[in-house]
């Protein structure tokens, strides 16, 4: 964390964040693919699933940046923020291990996802789009709940998916791009917006953020992860 935060963000920072990093490195699906013991069929799962998800990704993000007031670009002025899902080229995975990626992009209402998925996508739309819930939880919910946790997700399934699955760099690229410092930014947003447009006296909302932050990540760390791992 490169900015100094009041004691509720650096409560959840450390008490849910870091934990959370911690449990995706030592799930039974990420073992199994840093092993190469899980089977396409697992991994086509859970990345049938993700995509899925993705699909409306900037249409949330451009609603949510709609809700901010215009103070939070110039405090992020100079960082990267993730605006897309860029889900054509997240179908390459889809592809490789052998989903219907045709299905999903094009009925995506058709195309039954296992049901984590299905709540977890439910969730953040609720933190977004609820009108009697403020821009602040969904902040909380996708850059700190969802976001922060990213690079730690998809860096090892993408050193897995190179070095054990065979993926080229063209099918791979998608992972790539949610490896590097830019994502590790995207989740840090959400820490220094909050930080700004947070009242430290304001319990009530911070209380909600906390609520957002602890069921989307716990639903990063583990449920989705399960998908894979056929729970």
């Amino acid at each position: 964390m490169t900015t100094t935060l009041p004691s509720w963000l650096e409560e959840i920072y450390r008490e849910t964040i870091l934990p959370r990093r911690n449990q995706i490195q030592n799930h039974p699906f990420m073992n199994a693919m840093k092993s190469g013991t899980a089977t396409d069929s697992q991994a086509e799962r859970y990345f049938s699933g993700l995509f899925w998800h993705l699909l409306d990704f900037g249409k949330h993000v451009e609603h949510l940046m709609k809700k901010r007031p215009p103070e939070v670009g110039d405090l992020l002025q100079g960082r990267a923020e993730d605006k897309d899902g860029d889900t054509d080229i997240l179908g390459r995975i889809v592809d490789r291990f052998g989903g219907p990626r045709e299905l999903i992009g094009k009925s995506p209402w058709v195309y039954r996802p296992h049901a984590n998925w299905i709540q977890h996508d439910a969730l953040l739309r609720s933190a977004i789009y609820s009108t009697d819930l403020p821009w602040q939880v969904g902040t909380a919910a996708l850059n700190v709940g969802i976001e922060s946790l990213v690079p730690w997700m998809i860096g090892p399934l993408f050193a897995a998916c190179r070095e054990r699955y065979g993926l080229d760099s063209n099918q791979a690229e998608w992972l790539e791009s949610r490896s590097g410092e830019a994502e590790i930014q995207h989740g840090e947003n959400g820490f220094i917006i909050l930080k700004h447009f947070v009242s430290e006296s304001d319990l009530s909302l911070q209380q909600q953020c906390r609520f957002y932050v602890d069921a989307l990540s716990e639903s990063m760390a583990e449920r989705l992860l399960a998908t894979g791992a056929g729970k």
